[in-house]
């Protein structure tokens, strides 16, 4: 069972900025704190993204886990937009409309290579038991759609199931099952 955790909120969500490594808020940091009260989960592994934000959530959630960072399930980098406000703008756009071209406008990561790149780590974990991954937005929603085998450009319709602090589940069983509380996709 893997198990995708989204940071919390972070000063790039409150402020609308795109990516870059920014630490939780004050709002993150107390979110964070009752949502370990309500988790039941004890991972066995946990994996973290190495942006501030992520280890900030997984040292909240499981404070006396140790875990591992892995650069796979770092944030997308968005190249020249990196750390500017979220404006109506080419990235904005390309980003809700056809995120898969999204590297032709920003120079930076390919969402699809990252997104299989992850996967193919998260496979390399399953046999390890309850494995969480902390880790993002963009990323968990390109992995949805890579798993379900539909384009990216479907990634802007998972956005409102995946809010700070969500926990998404994937059942790697005969069929393969993603929930988190606000919904279930069925794959």
């Amino acid at each position: 069972m893997i198990y995708l955790i989204r940071h919390m909120q972070a000063e790039n969500n409150s402020k609308l900025l795109v990516g870059g490594d920014y630490p939780l808020t004050e709002k993150g940091i107390h979110d964070g704190e009752k949502l370990r009260e309500q988790i039941k989960l004890k991972p066995d592994l946990l994996i973290v993204s190495p942006l501030i934000r992520a280890q900030q959530t997984a040292q909240i959630l499981f404070p006396q886990k140790e875990f591992i960072i892995n650069n796979a399930f770092r944030e997308i980098h968005f190249g020249d937009y990196e750390g500017t406000p979220e404006v109506e703008n080419e990235f904005l756009k390309t980003f809700n409309t056809t995120p898969s071209r999204l590297h032709e406008v920003t120079h930076g990561d390919v969402i699809k290579e990252r997104a299989d790149k992850a996967i193919i780590k998260m496979l390399d974990y399953l046999p390890k038991g309850e494995v969480a991954i902390v880790c993002h937005d963009t990323l968990m929603r390109s992995i949805i759609c890579r798993l379900k085998g539909e384009s990216l450009d479907n990634m802007p319709k998972y956005s409102p199931l995946l809010s700070n602090g969500c926990i998404l589940r994937l059942d790697f069983s005969s069929t393969m099952v993603l929930t988190n509380e606000g919904g279930k996709i069925s794959i």
